[in-house]
């Protein structure tokens, strides 16, 4: 059995459940991307990631905010220029949804901390893709299951028709995709190819190919930091299959850990099936 296949319990003793799809999960906190049973959703079919905004805003705002101060700054004050008061409320409830934007979340915190403590706008960049795909199944599907082949052989050509494929191969677990127009499956594709490039992961205009992503610090440790927060233990964490989303396969992500090791960007030590990680705070571990 490999590790990112494996049941797995941390050696503090806390097991690593695992739900729909084979991403774990945990009765006390779960992402929306992780939960049993959860749906996919359509939001793509309007706009792609919004990330432009989502910078916008946080540079606008210091600190961990209350979510309704958040939306009191976009719709309120206008700090993302939008021309009329529905445009305003449009542009919140699109970022709310990707994001999950919160200062009372724990995931939108450690996600703030991360962000700001990233030492290139890749990593930032990456570090909010993180948090786009752990806010939707479809994202996350598409990142661990489809993209993740194309990012790891870069550049490879991207097509929309080949994110539709992937959208009918899943019909029968989410039978949701079957109430999409035929529109909104070829906006989704589109929009979904659209937010890669957001996120540095694809380059292009009309035509698109994957790059390949180089992580660093503040995305990994965000998504460790994600995990940990979910009930996983820190094996688990390790070589949980969300790392594919950063194009890292299992070995990748070790080797990975051991250079932000080395670097003192976090700690972690692994001997045999247990791992040692201490991910620090603002002013490193």
């Amino acid at each position: 059995m490999s590790l990112i296949e494996g049941d797995t319990v941390s050696a503090a003793g806390r097991s690593g459940r695992r739900g729909n799809g084979g991403l774990p999960v945990s009765p006390a906190f779960t992402f929306p991307a992780t939960r049993e049973g959860q749906p996919y959703v359509s939001r793509l079919a309007s706009r792609a990631a919004f990330y432009a905004e989502l910078h916008s805003l946080l540079a606008a705002v210091e600190g961990a905010v209350p979510r309704a101060e958040y939306r009191r700054r976009v719709i309120e004050d206008n700090v993302l220029s939008r021309r009329t008061a529905a445009a305003r409320e449009k542009t919140w409830k699109e970022l709310a949804a990707r994001y999950g934007i919160d200062g009372a979340s724990p995931l939108f915190r450690a996600f703030l901390e991360e962000y700001r403590r990233a030492s290139s706008e890749n990593d930032r960049a990456l570090t909010a893709y993180l948090l786009f795909a752990l806010h939707d199944r479809l994202v996350c599907d598409l990142g661990t299951e489809w993209i993740y082949q194309y990012l790891r052989t870069a550049p490879g050509d991207l097509r929309t028709a080949d994110v539709l494929a992937f959208l009918r191969s899943r019909e029968r677990s989410h039978p949701e995709i079957a109430g999409w127009s035929t529109s909104s499956r070829e906006n989704i594709a589109s929009h979904y190819l659209s937010a890669l490039k957001e996120f540095g992961l694809a380059r292009g205009a009309q035509r698109k190919a994957s790059v390949r992503p180089a992580p660093g610090s503040a995305s990994v440790r965000f998504l460790l930091r994600a995990l940990q927060l979910s009930g996983v233990g820190n094996l688990a964490a390790v070589q949980s299959p969300l790392f594919r989303l950063l194009g890292l396969s299992l070995d990748e992500t070790v080797d990975l850990l051991f250079r932000l090791s080395a670097t003192g960007s976090l700690r972690c030590r692994i001997q045999g099936d247990v791992v040692d990680l201490d991910l620090g705070g603002p002013n490193g571990p």
